[in-house]
């Protein structure tokens, strides 16, 4: 009875593990792009919380993304637009400014430690080559090695539910040198799609933490030249309107 409920574990544990493994990794990165997608456009409020040694820094936010993935992005103190493109380009705006300048992937959102690269939706397409660095039966960490700058690698880890980054490591310059880390967590489901209502980004050199925390939701209105790079600096006359802002809420 012994030999045979060993035997029974063993399986069972045999079982599970065979249960936690990607045995096809390329599809199942596919599929967490494929995750990034929405099928109705989806608005947060709430505000960018930047905490320093020096002190902390507050400045309401928007975010707005449209189907599929294209994300517009607001900053009111110190005043900022942008727009992330589906295709890849993105589109930054300040106050005076008469066009919108190129948005590069190391540039940063506003005075946040943010840069647009942190921000830019999962895109397989962005990478040379992964592997898999670690997996359990909820999560799977990949190892992707960037195809430009500014990183030289990153380690994303994903929830394996959802197929969305819940942790992503930037390494800068070489493989060994850890700069940032991101978190994303308190996530909401609206229709099918699952946000994050938290943010976290954590810089080592400068001992920084920049918080995003929006409130979520779908459908909102808002005028189709949005995610026009041209109509952007119109925008000041006519900014989008936030919520009350919603640092802590659950």
């Amino acid at each position: 009875m012994r030999l045979g409920a060993s035997v029974g574990l063993l399986l069972c544990v045999l079982c599970a593990a065979a249960a936690a493994e990607v045995t096809n990794l390329d599809q199942f990165l596919r599929d967490c792009e494929a995750a990034t997608h929405v099928s109705v456009a989806l608005r947060g409020d709430g505000q960018l919380e930047t905490t320093a040694p020096g002190g902390s820094t507050r400045s309401a936010a928007v975010m707005i993304v449209r189907p599929p993935n294209d994300i517009y992005i607001e900053l009111h103190s110190p005043a900022f637009k942008a727009v992330l493109l589906n295709q890849g380009s993105a589109y930054r705006v300040a106050p005076g400014s008469s066009k919108a300048d190129n948005f590069a992937p190391d540039a940063m959102l506003g005075d946040s430690d943010f840069a647009r690269a942190d921000l830019q939706p999962f895109q397989l397409s962005r990478y040379s080559g992964w592997r898999i660095s670690d997996e359990n039966g909820s999560e799977v960490t990949v190892m992707l090695f960037p195809a430009g700058p500014p990183y030289s690698l990153e380690v994303i880890t994903f929830d394996r539910d959802k197929r969305l980054p819940v942790k992503t490591l930037y390494y800068r310059d070489t493989l060994n040198n850890l700069v940032k880390i991101r978190r994303d967590s308190n996530f909401v489901l609206l229709g099918r799609k699952w946000m994050p209502r938290t943010i976290a980004l954590e810089t080592f050199k400068l001992h920084t933490q920049a918080t995003l925390t929006l409130q979520w939701t779908q459908s909102p209105n808002f005028p189709p030249e949005l995610f026009d790079p041209q109509f952007l600096p119109r925008l000041f006359a006519a900014p989008v309107s936030t919520g009350t802002p919603t640092a802590g809420a659950p």
